[in-house]
């Protein structure tokens, strides 16, 4: 039976190869695929950053059998207040869509809206986290 702990170690000394090495000859393209590098990396993959600090955070706080339970949970709770932070600057984000809507030409002459403020939680440690649509994707089991 495979244990969800050495799943863990196994896929975070991976995502740390992958990092280690930005230009690799063969990147993920996705669904488990992969494709060759065209062109050098400009910077890291933000996305395997939030996975490896993801992966660390697993292995410190859960026992065996608790992953999933966990990554549930987790998930549920960054839902949650990626939708109430959504609902509180629902009119910004509004103005801020239609005036990117706007013809090229309009946008040039209209004011620019401010855009609203990305989703930043913190966890019980008081550690920040950007709460985003990549981020509870990550936590999808």
């Amino acid at each position: 039976m495979a244990s969800e702990r050495d799943f863990l170690r196994q896929r975070l000394a991976l995502v740390e190869r992958w990092l280690s090495n930005p230009d690799r000859e063969f990147i993920p393209a996705g669904k488990g695929r992969v494709r060759r590098r065209t062109r050098p990396a400009s910077r890291q993959d933000l996305t395997y950053k939030r996975e490896a600090r993801l992966l660390c955070r697993l292995q410190a706080r859960t026992t065996e059998g608790q992953v999933l339970t966990t990554l549930k949970d987790w998930r549920c709770k960054s839902g949650e207040f990626l939708w109430k932070h959504r609902q509180r600057y629902k009119e910004m984000q509004d103005a801020y869509d239609a005036w990117w809507r706007l013809p090229w030409a309009e946008r040039q002459s209209a004011p620019k809206p401010p855009k609203p403020p990305p989703a930043q939680g913190k966890d019980k440690d008081g550690a920040p986290w950007m709460i985003d649509d990549r981020f509870l994707a990550s936590l999808t089991i």
